[in-house]
């Protein structure tokens, strides 16, 4: 297995428990905004960040025991987690509403680390290595 792959895999894990436990621990940004927002818009949140966490864990411990199938676990999650990410960031950027310019940069920045972890899974190179390594 490559290190690009190897340390994708490390990426997934950590960063997936670290979103696991985040929200549990209720450790981040509270804004006025979110906070006074009904408990199914915040339960919406929630899951939705979690539901991401648990995709990356999934797909990093699955990439782990060589199963394609993982890889496109990987793809998905961090697919979305590019379109959700860029708001987070920008929400953390502002402290609060964010304007268009930092809307802006924030998805740019959200496209570019995302990017490039969906780049070492989407390889050919990658899907022959875990092919060979599951035969």
């Amino acid at each position: 297995m490559n290190i690009a792959l190897r340390i994708t895999i490390i990426y997934l894990i950590i960063s997936g428990l670290i979103g696991v436990v985040w929200p549990l621990l209720n450790i981040g940004l509270h804004y006025a905004e979110f906070e006074i927002q009904s408990l199914a818009h915040k339960l919406g949140a929630y899951e939705r960040e979690l539901s991401i966490s648990v995709a990356f864990v999934v797909s990093g411990v699955g990439l782990l025991k060589h199963k394609l199938w993982a890889r496109k676990v990987g793809l998905v999650a961090l697919g979305l987690a590019f379109f959700y990410g860029g708001n987070v960031i920008a929400w953390g950027w502002a402290g609060g509403k964010p304007a268009s310019n930092i809307i802006i940069y924030s998805y740019i920045v959200s496209f570019i680390w995302y990017g490039i972890w969906f780049l070492i899974l989407y390889r050919k190179s990658t899907v022959l290595q875990l092919t060979k390594l599951s035969n």
